[in-house]
């Protein structure tokens, strides 16, 4: 089927059945079907269902409207006709080896798709995990205008008003007086979320608002009971690692629970000002997801101080809202304070080449690991922008340093979180003792560190480097720069290498790829990425931009609309970042199968090794990815080389000829002065840029490179010896 006959498609097929699949819980088999419905144009409803075994779904005009009466002249006549019209469609989920799998009994309709959703009643009716919000927040003491605005913050589309959370108010407070369960549509989320609210609630003050007798036996429940005891025995195993000492230190662990997303689970948390190594499971504080205390530990005799929630909560929040995280750990061990103090200036920890960077989720042997440093305040609470910043500027990091005082680490799980916090300690101490040896960490072979007065050059100058003969001191390139800033294409590889070689084989195999990979995580990030720079190319106008048609027309319909819009940015080289990220995990598959051999200009290695002897650190900057880059530097013609390179930059930082992807390089690197980099090139507009941020710049002149205007001011070399 071509794309172009979608529409086409779509009106011959209206209101189709949602597509089958197999689903992590019940709740997501539900959401999907009913999300799939609405943009259809009906509404389903529950006809049946076992909870743990299986959902039969149908149209909401399903059946026929019965009449009260049976006869007489006083029977009661409807005044509008019933919206009921025995429509057959119904989907049936079942669960079978703890997944839910959909299928469709009768996928047809026999009425008109609906203009207005309001007037389906299940529209009017709060989902199952909005009920389990007004029911949490109900607890907490927020008033209906202010619980609707947080379920309309979630689904812009909600058309109930603060009414109809008054009658859900209502009708859960009719069950607690009379001792019953609300009809939950998940037992066990009702059974978990139910009893909160009839419990011990407070705010982060630790302020208690109610407490009844069955709050407190589901704060004795399985998942809670060890939730506890497994925080109190980490806090224990903490203090013998020191990072737990004098009082210090926090840990949060969400309380496991397969019935309820992640999101609204409950979480434990240790408490503040108490000795770690003496911790109890009832000395643990248990909130809700969004912070609110429903559990306190009891009072202790003296000389015990009254029970006080860790000034880490919100912060701890914070993580699990940005993260979706398991657990946290905030450490105060000393490798951690010390590592912030050695580079004082320096917001970020950086460190290469070490066997524990493995441990650390997302990072390899060869990666840099990069860890913001954000600085201290008087009160923990006043912590919670920068590291919300720090988070956001970082996405792929998993701990946040903060000067002179400690370390937040967290993970999906307990086991995860405590993983890499062993793995972060490891390398901070390892950072200390090589700096202690004169060693740097941040470098792939951990050389001496070097004076910048000393070998970094000459007087910071520079002199123009012969274009003929052999090279001596006096005709080369004397940089004062603590670093050096590469291009690749152009610069040190063929430009022919790029066009001739990867562009055709990415063209080759973008739709070979997407069907091998296209159920994977990596492959559906791509695929996110593609769609929304496809909607923005579409509606900037950009030629051989196509519609993505949705996903229930067909995986080969989907692709083929992918491979069309890859294809036009192919040929027209667009460095963007949706598009070299796919190519780079193509390119990756031809080099594992070593269709694909890296190359380099000849004293490429030679310069490399040069530069790297004299202590200076070497990054590439290009727009194909990251992954991309580091598979044409490990597998090049002249063996791996990544041990030479202390990172590599792609246009996440931004397009290389902006002047702020110039200075978010510095930033990120840790250059105070612009000039301490040199930056090479082929490109001129990239010089102009680079140079307008500061750096030091000088063309790179191969052959095969386009030509550069007349009178442009730069130095230029043709080869990487030259400097």
């Amino acid at each position: 089927m071509e794309v172009q006959d979608l529409d086409k498609h779509i009106k011959q097929q209206k209101m189709l059945p949602p597509p089958v699949g197999i689903f992590q819980t019940r709740e997501e088999l539900l959401k999907h079907v009913r999300d799939f419905a609405l943009s259809q144009g009906y509404m389903v409803s529950i006809k049946d269902s076992s909870k743990d075994r299986y959902v039969t779904v149908a149209c909401d005009k399903g059946g026929v409207y019965r009449k009260r009466l049976k006869s007489g002249e006083n029977m009661r006549q409807r005044k509008m006709p019933s919206r009921l019209t025995n429509c057959p469609f119904e989907v049936v989920g079942k669960k079978d080896d703890e997944l839910w799998t959909l299928t469709i009994k009768h996928g047809e309709h026999n009425h008109e798709p609906s203009t207005d959703i309001s007037d389906h009643p299940s529209c009017r009716r709060f989902t199952e995990e909005e009920i389990l919000i007004i029911r949490e927040m109900s607890t907490a003491g927020k008033r209906p205008r202010q619980i609707l605005k947080v379920l309309r913050q979630r689904n812009p589309n909600l058309i109930l008003d603060s009414r109809n959370v008054y009658n859900v108010k209502a009708k859960i407070r009719r069950e607690s007086l009379s001792a019953k369960n609300m009809d939950s549509p998940s037992s066990s989320s009702a059974a978990t979320m139910g009893v909160l609210s009839e419990g011990a609630v407070g705010n982060a003050n630790g302020n208690e608002v109610g407490t009844t007798a069955s709050f407190a036996g589901y704060m004795e429940t399985r998942g809670v009971r060890e939730a506890r005891v497994l925080a109190s025995e980490l806090c224990r195993h903490m203090y013998t690692l020191g990072w737990f000492s004098g009082t210090g230190g926090s840990i949060t662990i969400k309380v496991h629970d397969d019935s309820i997303p992640k999101p609204r689970q409950l979480v434990v948390i240790s408490p503040s000002g108490v000795q770690k190594e003496r911790m109890v499971p009832e000395d643990m504080y248990v909130l809700s997801s969004d912070g609110f205390i429903l559990s306190t530990p009891p009072l202790k005799p003296y000389p015990h101080k009254p029970p006080k929630c860790t000034d880490c909560a919100p912060l701890f929040m914070k993580v699990y809202e940005m993260r979706d995280a398991g657990a946290v750990i905030h450490s105060h061990g000393m490798e951690s304070c010390i590592v912030t103090m050695i580079l004082p200036f320096s917001k970020e920890f950086r460190i290469t080449h070490m066997e524990m960077i493995k441990g650390i989720k997302g990072h390899g042997y060869h990666d840099e690991l990069v860890v913001p440093i954000i600085e201290n305040t008087a009160h923990e609470a006043e912590l919670v922008e920068s590291l919300t910043e720090a988070i956001t500027a970082y996405p792929k990091t998993t701990a946040v340093l903060v000067r002179n005082h400690g370390v937040y680490v967290w993970g999906d799980s307990w086991i995860s979180a405590k993983t890499q916090a062993e793995c972060y300690h490891y390398l901070f101490d390892a950072a200390i003792k090589l700096h202690q040896l004169g060693l740097d960490w941040s470098t792939p072979t951990h050389g001496p560190i070097r004076s910048i007065n000393g070998i970094w050059g000459c007087n910071g100058t520079m002199s123009r480097g012969l274009k003929v003969g052999g090279l001596s001191l006096d005709d080369m390139i004397e940089p004062s720069q603590r670093c050096i800033l590469l291009d690749i294409e152009g610069t040190t590889t063929p430009i022919s290498f790029v066009t001739d070689v990867l562009f055709p084989y990415a063209h080759a195999n973008v739709g070979k790829h997407l069907a091998a990979t296209f159920d994977s995580e990596e492959t559906q990030d791509d695929i996110n990425l593609l769609r929304s720079q496809i909607q923005h190319d579409l509606e900037q106008g950009v030629v051989g931009a196509v519609p993505i048609p949705p996903d229930y027309v067909g995986k080969e319909l989907v692709i083929a609309s992918f491979v069309a819009n890859v294809e036009a940015m192919i040929r027209a080289d667009r460095n963007i970042t949706a598009l070299k990220q796919l190519q780079g995990h193509i390119w990756r598959t031809g080099f594992q199968s070593n269709e694909l051999v890296g190359v380099v200009f000849d004293d490429v290695p030679e310069a490399l090794e040069r530069w790297h002897a004299s202590g200076i650190k070497v990054y590439i900057y290009s727009s194909g990815s990251r992954e991309a880059q580091q598979l044409i530097f490990s597998n090049s013609n002249y063996g791996d080389l990544r041990k030479y390179f202390c990172g590599f930059f792609d246009t996440t930082m931004g397009n290389k000829k902006e002047t702020h992807s110039y200075f978010e390089i510095l930033r990120t690197v840790g250059i105070d002065r612009p000039s301490d980099m040199l930056f090479v090139t082929d490109v001129f507009q990239e010089a102009v840029a680079a140079r307008a941020a500061g750096l030091e710049v000088v063309i790179s002149i191969r052959p095969g490179n386009g030509p550069l205007p007349e009178n442009h001011g730069f130095r230029t070399i043709e080869t990487l010896l030259e400097i």
